[in-house]
């Protein structure tokens, strides 16, 4: 595991005491997780960093070992010791985190959140921005370059995600033979697991028989830099158009929650969900 380079005070992070809850370190992160959604800060740059640096802090804060090793660092760094070390890395954490228990609540209550109020919301989301779409992969992503999910691994295999494709942008025929099932196949990644586990539940929950289904393909350099887009669709009878805005890097099969534009029945409308596929034809 790697060092945490520099220090880090995730108590002033997460606005907290020492002395905080773990009641109070659950509502702290969840309101400015709600408040530093990269799709509530567009013009922000950092905002992705900001989101990822508080669920780095809930990961260790909510995390009984991490948590008591972290304040012993804590102690001794700001006393101006160097007895005790702090031995995980941001990945670490993330990876740990989404393999145990305590996330399941409070990602299914964030991501219900988020998918209301119509930011990108799901696995594809989550494993994009924490693991760059690179958890359990069949193949080996050699090297990351910036591409229409976050990051596309440009390397010679097919990568497997929840929700999402990555593909290579060269030699597309490695694809098959990289992804081909056989006895020697891995388990699924449980990293991977728990991701479908914990938000394919609250998309399920969160589903209603008013919700409409409606689906959009997007040029790749739209989906890495951001659009907006006029779509034409019928519900009820009627033909409804809508501007959309699609957030910077938005993960292919992602979905927008897009509020009262679904079907009507007895005075009450549902929402439109707005699946965004890529087209991946990229020349190299």
């Amino acid at each position: 595991m790697a060092h945490i380079k520099e220090f880090k005070d995730y108590y002033k992070i997460l606005h907290l005491s020492e002395s905080a809850s773990q009641e109070e370190i659950k509502k702290s992160f969840r309101k400015l997780a709600l408040e530093l959604h990269p799709d509530h800060n567009p013009n922000d740059p950092e905002s992705e960093n900001k989101f990822k640096e508080i669920t780095e802090a809930y990961g260790v804060l909510s995390d009984t070992q991490k948590k008591q090793e972290y304040d012993r660092f804590r102690s001794d760094y700001l006393s101006g010791r160097s007895s005790s070390r702090f031995h995980y890395s941001q990945e670490d954490i993330f990876s740990s985190m989404f393999q145990g228990q305590n996330a399941q609540e409070i990602f299914e209550e964030l991501n219900r959140e988020f998918s209301r109020s119509g930011y990108r919301s799901g696995n594809s989301f989550f494993q994009t921005l924490f693991f760059g779409g690179a958890v359990g992969g069949l193949g080996r992503i050699l090297r990351m370059v910036p591409g229409p999910i976050g990051r596309i691994g440009m390397g010679l295999k097919l990568a497997q995600v929840v929700g999402t494709s990555l593909y290579t942008l060269h030699k597309m025929k490695k694809a098959k033979e990289a992804s081909q099932p056989g006895k020697d196949q891995k388990q699924e990644n449980p990293i991977v697991s728990n991701l479908k586990g914990i938000f394919g539940k609250s998309a399920a929950e969160e589903k209603s028989p008013l919700d409409m289904d409606f689906s959009i393909t997007i040029p790749a350099g739209e989906a890495l830099n951001g659009t907006r887009k006029k779509i034409s669709y019928t519900v009820d009878g009627m033909n409804e158009q809508l501007m959309v805005r699609i957030p910077p890097k938005f993960p292919s099969g992602g979905k927008l929650r897009i509020r009262n534009k679904g079907r009507t029945q007895n005075n009450k409308r549902g929402d439109l969900i707005l699946s965004i596929n890529i087209d991946s034809n990229v020349s190299p």
